[in-house]
């Protein structure tokens, strides 16, 4: 499978969340479009008080 084709502030967000894989962030306002697409891709999941974190991602197997 190819890696999504993302935006530059779906990056920048991204990159934000996976810095810190366990602690959830609140929405960054300046770049709040980005994360309703990564939650489409499954990269990032939603709390429901609104806070978003990376989805951790298994290492090694292909299925």
């Amino acid at each position: 499978m190819t890696e999504p084709v993302l935006s530059r502030p779906q990056r920048d967000v991204l990159n934000a969340l996976q810095a810190q894989p366990d602690v959830w962030h609140a929405p960054d306002k300046r770049n709040r479009y980005a994360y309703q697409p990564l939650m489409r891709l499954g990269l990032v999941e939603r709390s429901p008080d609104g806070l978003y974190r990376a989805v951790k991602v298994k290492e090694g197997g292909h299925g």
